[in-house]
């Protein structure tokens, strides 16, 4: 009876132990806040175009209309201009001095992606291209921006200025 006890001392004192190492080895987690600016009332303005692609490629826009909202949008990194491609559109917020507040990508609204069924009864995607359509942007207005310029990203060709009123 003395050794099922002294065996059981043991036993306990081991796991005391192991379980002492494993507590002491255990990674704590330190939350770094993650520092965003925010403005103290964000807006969120949708802009609406129409374009059109000339056959010999030459692209022109018109202004439809715009909307702003209160609200703010999520920071999303496939629309930065970095992961521009050819046919994409670079829209641009300027302040009063003509100086760059912010930079955003247009994929190229003249490439639709359609999905459809097939006769086997699976998704297939195509990617259409059109001559016309029309488009939103809704991009996250800046509190100085006075005006709004949406242009090719291969050559830089500025298609379209959009003077805005923020009230």
């Amino acid at each position: 009876m003395k050794n099922f006890s002294f065996k059981r001392y043991k036993a306990t004192i081991l796991l005391a132990i192991v379980l002492g190492f494993v507590q002491a080895c255990k990674t704590t987690k330190t939350e770094t806040p993650i520092e965003t600016t925010t403005e103290e009332n964000p807006k969120i303005i949708f802009l609406t175009y129409s374009i059109n692609e000339s056959p010999s490629g030459e692209r022109s826009m018109t202004f439809i209309n715009q909307k702003t909202v209160d609200g703010y949008l999520k920071p999303n990194s496939d629309h930065s201009a970095n992961n521009a491609v050819d046919g994409d559109l670079i829209c641009l917020q300027f302040d009063e001095q003509s100086n760059i507040i912010d930079r955003s990508l247009i994929k190229n609204p003249l490439k639709k992606t359609i999905e459809s069924l097939n006769d086997s009864k699976s998704f297939e995607t195509e990617t259409v291209h059109v001559t016309t359509t029309k488009f939103t942007n809704r991009i996250s207005l800046k509190r100085n921006t006075k005006i709004i310029t949406i242009s090719n990203f291969a050559n830089s060709k500025n298609l379209i200025s959009t003077k805005i009123s923020q009230e």
